[in-house]
């Protein structure tokens, strides 16, 4: 099954748990062979900064990671957001988008999940 879901990730990873929640449920779509993409808005691109381990959960959503990135193209952040606040780890490829071209994609998927 190649559904293309979208993994849309808001919430602060400074404040709560569940920026980490929304990587670990992506991790699980990715293995059964969904096609998805994470959408990283606001503070939650620190989910991909070098400081992943002072976040709430930051231990476990780095594990979850390490194992995603083999399943991704890449990760999707918000352009603004990025550009203006957030330093962000070679370790991963990232895509900055504008607030349509989230949208755009966000219409485009069959479903999507908002953390």
């Amino acid at each position: 099954m190649n559904t293309k879901v979208i993994i849309l990730i808001q919430s602060n990873p400074i404040e709560s748990h569940r920026p980490s929640e929304g990587i670990r449920m992506a991790l699980g779509l990715a293995a059964c062979n969904h096609l998805v993409d994470i959408i990283l808005l606001n503070q939650a691109s620190l989910l991909l900064s070098n400081k992943i381990e002072y976040l709430v959960d930051g231990e476990n959503a780095q594990k979850y990671l390490a194992e995603l990135k083999e399943y991704l193209t890449a990760f999707f952040v918000d352009k603004e957001t990025v550009e203006e606040t957030i330093n962000l780890s070679d370790e991963y490829k990232v895509v900055s988008l504008s607030r349509h071209e989230i949208a755009q994609k966000i219409a485009a998927a069959a479903c999507f999940v908002r953390f």
